[in-house]
């Protein structure tokens, strides 16, 4: 007898045209065939992603670059980074609101990990937190892949875990020659201004973004791409908080302005955060 995977949400095409679907996708996204849907299962609250074919082909790409990251672990034990899924099948077929869908992604929403300020846990949860996020970006670049697009929004919190979501520029890491790059200028490195291409020096720079960020609880501010250019080649300079000045080394050796300096040894940096507040 075959055991569930635990991984996989048990849904079907039959079973999901019962349910009511409310639509979240934006405006301009809308326009380049982007569907989100968010849609209720009891107390529980899913979100479905699709995309329609043809209708914008970076977005289509990035989508199906993401389903073929999620379909890998339909039948092999996924990573502790991810959501419980659903993907579709190639021969499934879902209407929503006279639209019909072949592939889609279903995840349960998750609240963001970062939501909590940092006021709201101890020196040493903050700690673990930390930890746990390094982990899972390790568990992903140990796959092979770098996630080339993180953001605060893409870590979220499911049974006391940290997770990831959105795998759309997903990239191997020994294959990081990417055209029509993307990438959001709050969180770039300051080396894809100048036309690089992203490493895992660019992803663990975003990570620090976020982290530096999430401790200061003030937003970086910039007013057009030049701007931002300026802000992370030349004028960012952390300043923490004096209850969390155990942090500022991690902070320096993950956003130094120069790549061939930036720390990318997950064990040097969890060494590094391990010691810093011990």
């Amino acid at each position: 007898m075959n055991t569930p995977n635990p991984n996989l949400l048990p849904f079907s095409p039959a079973e999901l045209e019962h349910y009511c679907f409310e639509l979240k996708t934006k405006p301009q996204s809308f326009k380049m065939g982007r569907r989100l849907f968010q849609f209720r299962q009891g107390q529980s609250v899913y979100w479905l992603k699709a995309q329609q074919r043809d209708a914008h082909p970076q977005l289509s790409a990035g989508f199906c670059r993401e389903l073929d990251f999620y379909r890998q672990f339909q039948q092999a034990d996924a990573p502790d980074f991810l959501l419980p899924f659903y993907c579709a099948q190639n021969t499934e077929i879902l209407r929503i609101q006279q639209e019909s869908f072949q592939d889609y992604l279903i995840v349960p929403d998750a609240p963001a990990f970062f939501a909590l300020a940092p006021s709201q846990f101890s020196l040493s949860q903050i700690q673990t937190r930390l930890l746990q996020v390094l982990d899972s970006l390790e568990q992903l670049t140990r796959l092979g892949y770098l996630h080339a697009d993180l953001k605060v929004e893409h870590w979220r919190e499911w049974a006391g875990q940290v997770k990831l979501i959105d795998f759309e520029q997903l990239q191997a890491i020994d294959d990081p020659l990417m055209s029509n790059m993307t990438a959001t200028p709050r969180y770039m490195a300051p080396e894809l201004f100048h036309g690089e291409a992203k490493t895992l020096a660019s992803d663990l720079y975003a990570l620090g973004i976020i982290i530096y960020e999430w401790l200061t609880q003030r937003r970086l501010q910039a007013k057009s791409y030049q701007d931002w250019a300026y802000l992370h080649c030349q004028q960012l300079k952390i300043e923490l908080p004096a209850a969390y000045l155990g942090f500022q080394d991690l902070l320096e050796v993950m956003l130094n302005k120069q790549k061939s300096q930036r720390e990318v040894s997950f064990f040097a940096l969890k060494t590094l955060l391990s010691t810093e507040n011990a």
